[in-house]
């Protein structure tokens, strides 16, 4: 069964481009650090 078009043009306007979800990783790694979540792996 396909997808409607109306239903895949709304899940495809929700997903992230490379640059934005590269984006979204380093504010939400500062956010936790600020937040005083430590990561397992200190170089990540």
């Amino acid at each position: 069964m396909s997808k409607s078009k109306a239903r895949r043009d709304r899940e495809n306007k929700r997903s992230l481009t490379a640059a934005q979800e590269v984006l979204y990783q380093r504010a939400f790694k500062k956010a936790d650090r600020a937040g005083g979540f430590a990561p397992r792996n200190p170089n990540a």
